[in-house]
């Protein structure tokens, strides 16, 4: 055999290996856990973002709650002082409407504290249910995941055999290619999933770049290959 017919059974061979490690990993089960596997994540994502509004939401309410007691105690304050000022005959009417009006004004704040407090206890039920619903989805996914993954783990196994013939396959085929070309062919196959294409009408069969005349004159021996200068792969003559 010549060194491109052995290159080219080693491509074949890798193919080979190469459809069976992807007929694993896009099985319909392996889909439904990568799909699952993103939807977990972005979960896990809406939990952590769902805890902190939470906790955020709840120390706003604490600072309200301790606010309108501060305000409550002021406002009480007030009010009896203003009961006595109203007993007092010696305290202007002008002090008098001075005096309500600051307890009018604490009341106004007090309900406007009042409604803030309301709101935001809406906004904490509203974020405890969307985090209640969210972690009831999680565990529902959880489980299907794991379901899931033991059938990939099964299905891995069935196809480990078959993998394992076809990667020793490889490595016979391997030590019979030669170097050089070996070295073209695993730069190569960093980017193309197919290294090796033959050249057909004048063109690299890879990417159907026109290929120079001095370079097709140069792969006229079975003994010869060349890299397409436009996608690297590696290039033969039929």
């Amino acid at each position: 055999m010549t060194k491109l017919e052995y290159l080219l059974m080693y491509q074949k061979a890798d193919l080979k290996k190469q459809q069976l490690e992807n007929a694993v990993k896009n099985t319909e089960s392996r889909q439904k856990l990568n799909k699952l596997t993103k939807l977990l994540r972005e979960q896990k994502a809406a939990i952590q973002r769902l805890t902190e509004e939470a906790e955020a939401q709840q120390l706003s309410l604490s600072k309200l709650v301790s606010q309108q007691e501060s305000l409550a105690h002021d406002l009480e304050l007030n009010s009896s002082e203003m009961e006595t000022l109203e007993g007092d005959e010696e305290v202007t009417a002008e002090e008098l409407t001075e005096f309500r009006t600051d307890v009018e004004k604490l009341n106004r704040e007090m309900g406007r504290m009042e409604k803030d407090a309301k709101a935001l206890l809406e906004q904490m039920e509203k974020t405890i249910a969307e985090y209640q619903k969210t972690r009831a989805l999680a565990g529902k996914a959880k489980k299907e995941y794991d379901r899931l993954k033991a059938v990939c783990e099964v299905e891995k196994e069935e196809s480990a055999e078959e993998i394992a013939v076809a990667s020793k396959e490889m490595d016979t085929v391997e030590r019979q290619v030669d170097p050089t070309f070996l070295a073209k062919y695993k730069r190569a196959r960093v980017h193309h999933n197919m290294p090796v294409v033959p050249v057909v009408n004048e063109k690299c069969s890879g990417c159907n770049m026109s290929i120079p005349m001095a370079v097709i004159k140069k792969l006229a021996g079975q003994q010869s290959v060349m890299e397409c200068e436009n996608c690297g792969r590696i290039l033969y003559q039929q």
